[in-house]
């Protein structure tokens, strides 16, 4: 059936909720399975959604004090108040999303979600400290934190009038670009339009908007999408570390410029178990590497062309792909740095062997000539 254009009220109070999305890199290798089967964080069960793998699993867990969510309409609505999701990662990272409902304009809601947000800011750290307390004894090289990193979107819900998404976004696009930058007034049209061009919608009366700190959910059934959000949150998170743990190994081993290595590492045998820099920065490579593919497998979107398109979208919005290049560029470069180091030190042992055979041939030759 085909919708006619509605006309709608600029001061609309819509009701929704407020979500906010915090991850925080707390060290490396996680036991899982250790906190699972000791119960150090209360459990809790969420059917694994068809478009995430089901290997490397997060652990889905309660906070203490948090009322339990309920996820209704086949994983479509969250019923709840305060972090509606936590979880912990197996490569050192945590995860929490907190739902603030309202029921406001967007003129209204501006002023509400900087403040909320600032609060959640505050509260997401706390609620952080207090899980690594409980679960640092699992974690390698445990350290709150090495790198934060946050999202938002506001979800509305539908109004009763069938409307075409254009027109919502021709009437409320202003307020929504603003309101996703958090400014208190209107953005430019370029900026406005560059938020808004991001956007894609399933049933024709369902939108979402997708920018690089914030989106937008005009839908009643959004769990699916805060899913993604969450992964995708996590994915820039650790990329963002990586890139940065990479940058600090290198700065430290290009500063290596009076650097001696041992008499031992040139010895054919003994070399090999020399710890030298170049081969540090040749295993954190091969970890980095391990990380970031099962990362990138995490999420599958095969069938799915709107999820696939939601997906791809939110990708390019927090420049995953940018950060992935960055990484992988570094990661050659640690690999032509180990490749050099290994054609060097191979060829100083073919001169150590061949240096071996000569003493030895002339050493037969004199004690031939001695009898």
């Amino acid at each position: 059936m085909e919708m006619k254009k509605t006309t709608l009220d600029e001061n609309q109070s819509f009701s929704g909720n407020m979500l906010f999305f915090y991850s925080f890199d707390i060290g490396d290798d996680t036991d899982l399975a250790a906190i699972r089967c000791k119960n150090i964080l209360e459990p809790f069960d969420i059917p694994l959604s068809t478009y995430f793998k089901n290997y490397r699993v997060p652990y889905s867990f309660l906070l203490p004090g948090e009322a339990n969510p309920v996820i209704t309409g086949n994983k479509g609505r969250v019923e709840g108040h305060g972090c509606i999701l936590s979880r912990v990662y197996h490569f050192g990272a945590l995860s929490f999303c907190y739902q603030i409902p309202f029921n406001d304009s967007f003129d209204n809601l501006k002023s509400k979600l900087i403040e909320i947000k600032r609060q959640c800011d505050v509260k997401s750290e706390a609620d952080a400290k207090l899980v690594f307390n409980k679960i640092s004894p699992y974690v390698k090289k445990p350290r709150f934190f090495n790198l934060k990193n946050d999202y938002f979107a506001v979800q509305v819900n539908t109004l009763p009038e069938k409307i075409v998404p254009e027109d919502f976004k021709d009437l409320y696009g202003a307020k929504i670009a603003s309101l996703l930058r958090l400014e208190m007034e209107n953005l430019s049209d370029y900026q406005k339009d560059l938020i808004l061009e991001s956007s894609t919608g399933y049933y024709g009366q369902d939108l979402i908007i997708i920018d690089s700190k914030a989106a937008f959910i005009y839908d009643n059934e959004y769990f699916e999408p805060v899913e993604l959000f969450e992964s995708v949150t996590v994915q820039l998170l650790e990329f963002q570390y990586f890139d940065r743990l990479i940058d600090q190994k290198l700065e430290f081993f290009y500063g290596q410029q009076s650097y001696k290595v041992p008499l031992k590492a040139y010895l054919p045998l003994m070399g090999q178990r020399f710890d030298s820099p170049i081969s540090r920065l040749a295993n954190l490579r091969v970890d980095i590497s391990v990380i970031t593919e099962q990362l990138e497998n995490t999420v599958k979107m095969t069938g799915d062309a709107y999820y696939l398109k939601f997906y791809s979208m939110l990708v390019e919005k927090l420049y995953l792909k940018d950060w992935q290049d960055s990484i992988n560029r570094k990661l050659n470069i640690i690999r032509d740095l180990h490749m050099v180091y290994e054609e060097r030190m191979d060829t100083i042992h073919e001169e150590i062997l061949t240096i071996v055979i000569i003493i030895l041939i002339a050493f037969e030759a004199a004690m031939a000539f001695l009898r």
